[in-house]
């Protein structure tokens, strides 16, 4: 059914619009050996450690499949794995189902639009249990996440006076975890801004509210129950100069749920700038008042020849839900597209040269909603044969909901454990083109993740090693060596991992 509402958008058009489609089968097999297959603690040992995970040889058979089609009117893509795991030692199989898919399409030219998406992932569940890089790793802390969304919309120019915007989002968010509250969204979002008219003086009115339904826990707390989160405000733009504009906004929140944290409705502004002193350079800040105290916003973006610079800072009230829907990894596909574009062999990395989730934070299951911080910078220096990256983040979680709603899926006092939480880190790599058809690839990456309520933390370290050849046109070959290491505060709470694999992957 999520396939359908996504891929099958555009079906309608198909008669009557011709399509380019598409279809390309593969299959990628690859050879895994850890020493610690379950990330358990006990030992900080070098290849065949001491760990009381045990080592494994797992092998992985992977049929996909990517689908794409593009028309006048219509555009969609499918990309799904089923992802086959063979554990030697413990004699297991295991299979899961891994797809993105997501569509676009103009229903009425220039005024009607519907688009989709729809996924099926698996993550770490929990910061306090072990973290796996991928699904080769038996930890019982990784999930199936769900979910999917379609969204209809009206776009209509009123000459060049404004333009407006109104849209409608149903989403869908589930998961395998037990006594996760699954949940369903409900948004509507108007929007009008001034057009070319107002040129000195610009102005917007924008609304939005959603109503985010929960299903019980089956806790003695009682149901979740619905979430409504109501926003109205105006905004005024300044052009100082061509470069440099002023921005103020002002509103009111009105929110329904229950907060621990005091009033959950009020007015609210933010005063700022928009700077883009160059063609490759553009600055935004702003600073101002919500119902949660202070608020601030920040991004920059700038690019030269052999470099690419990125910073943003972002703080919204949000559930796992919302995260989900929105991506969940702060470097989703379409970041890390970004952030490797112009790099040689980028194609190769981003196909196989690295786990989903390298060195990144976790967006970790909840049924409460929180206040979201997330401070991320990255630099990307681009040679002829070599690239280096580095990147940089803080992301914090702070409870606005109580601790019952996650007494079911952690127990009480995992739920106080992470009330509130803040994992910083970063990482760096770096790629050598060692050919026009292979390169090679070193990646450092740190977290810490610090649990506020007890001031305990967790120190996590990636590092890894890789070689990446594509052998023909439809043939790519990777070797990846990864060491895993965690040091925690915590009782059992340390464990690491060595893991090597060899991969081939096939295009038909």
């Amino acid at each position: 059914m999520r396939i359908v509402c996504v891929v099958g958008l555009s079906s309608w058009i198909f008669q009557a619009d011709a399509a380019e489609w598409s279809i390309q089968p593969r299959l990628t097999i690859s050879e895994t050996y850890t020493d610690n297959v379950g990330l358990g603690g006990g030992g900080f040992g070098g290849f065949g450690g001491s760990g009381r995970g045990g080592g494994e040889f797992i092998t992985q058979i992977n049929p996909g499949v990517n689908i794409t089609g593009e028309g006048r009117r219509f555009k969609s893509s499918l990309n799904y794995t089923l992802n086959n795991l063979i554990y030697a030692k413990n004699q297991r199989f295991e299979s899961r189902n891994q797809l993105s898919a997501n569509a676009t399409a103009e229903i009425i030219k220039q005024y009607f639009f519907v688009d989709g998406r729809a996924s099926i992932s698996q993550q770490n569940a929990f910061l306090f249990a072990p973290l796996a890089l991928d699904n080769t790793n038996r930890t019982g802390n990784r999930r199936n996440i769900y979910t999917w969304n379609i969204s209809p919309y009206v776009r209509q120019r009123f000459s060049n006076l404004a333009s407006g915007e109104v849209r409608y989002t149903h989403g869908e968010v589930s998961s395998s975890g037990n006594s996760f509250s699954n949940n369903s969204s409900d948004t509507a979002i108007f929007s009008l801004n001034s057009g070319s008219a107002f040129r000195t003086l610009g102005w917007g009115i924008n609304y939005s509210h959603t109503e985010i339904s929960r299903k019980s826990t089956g806790s003695g707390f009682g149901s979740p129950g619905t979430i409504s989160l109501e926003r109205a405000t105006g905004s005024l733009r300044y052009l100082v100069s061509s470069q440099f504009s002023l921005i103020g906004t002002a509103g009111y929140e009105r929110n329904s749920f229950l907060s621990i944290r005091g009033r959950t409705s009020s007015p609210s502004w933010t005063v700022g700038f928009s700077w883009a002193p160059t063609k490759r350079t553009k600055i935004d800040a702003s600073g101002g008042k919500r119902f949660f105290g202070n608020t601030y916003a920040a991004s920059v973006d700038h690019r030269t020849r052999s470099t690419v610079w990125n910073l943003s800072y972002v703080e919204d009230i949000s559930t796992f839900g919302q995260q989900s829907l929105a991506g969940g990894s702060i470097l989703n596909p379409s970041m890390l597209g970004q952030l490797f574009s112009g790099v040689q062999g980028s194609e190769a990395l981003l196909s196989q040269g690295f786990p989903q989730s390298f060195s990144d934070p976790n967006n970790f299951l909840t049924n409460r909603l929180f206040l979201l911080r997330n401070l991320q910078a990255s630099l990307t220096l681009n040679g002829r044969k070599n690239s280096l990256v580095f990147r940089a983040f803080n992301y914090s979680r702070k409870s606005f909901s109580p601790d019952q709603e996650d007494m079911d899926l952690v127990g009480i006092g995992n739920a106080a454990l992470t009330r509130n939480t803040t994992q910083t880190g970063g990482n760096v790599l770096w790629n050598h083109r060692l050919s026009p058809r292979a390169n090679a690839n070193i990646n450092f990456g740190y977290i810490r993740t610090s649990y506020d309520l007890t001031s305990q933390k967790d120190d996590s370290i990636i590092m890894s090693a890789g070689l990446n050849k594509q052998f023909t046109s439809k043939i790519n070959g990777s070797v990846m060596y990864h060491h895993l290491r965690r040091e925690s505060d915590r009782n059992n709470g340390g464990y690491s991992s060595n893991t090597l694999t060899a991969m081939v992957s096939m295009n038909f």
